[in-house]
């Protein structure tokens, strides 16, 4: 389970490398895009087990992103992070498949709590 490939996507580097720095150190293998198009474009070359998305980034938001994500059938899970929560986002997000909906500033052990259970939830189920 760990070791899985994650991908962080968020367009201020502080948050996208103090994740990147948790997840490492908790033995995760950890790719970085700072934009949505980044993203995208990372998935379709390399298989992701999680997707950490910020709502907000420059160019394609993090939702937007999510939409094309269940156009490309990939099996990849994603968790939305923003600093800017709503009702609406969060069910907008869910409902196009992601896992969970956390709210900035991110706590470490909550993050990864939910990765492992993610992970151990979707191989269970064969996924």
């Amino acid at each position: 389970m760990i070791g899985k490939p994650i991908l962080v996507v968020d367009d201020e580097p502080i948050v996208r490398e103090s994740i990147r720095d948790w997840l490492i150190d908790a033995g995760y293998k950890v790719a970085t895009a700072e934009t949505g198009e980044e993203a995208l474009e990372m998935v379709q070359r390399q298989a992701f087990a999680i997707m950490i998305i910020d709502v907000r980034l420059p160019g394609k938001t993090g939702i937007s992103v999510l939409k094309e994500l269940k156009t490309l059938k990939t099996q990849i899970k994603s968790i939305v992070i923003t600093a800017y929560p709503s009702a609406g986002l969060s069910a907008e997000a869910k409902e196009l498949g992601a896992v969970d909906y956390l709210i900035k500033p991110i706590v470490p052990d909550d993050l990864e709590r939910l990765i492992r259970d993610t992970l151990l939830h979707f191989e269970t189920q064969g996924g």
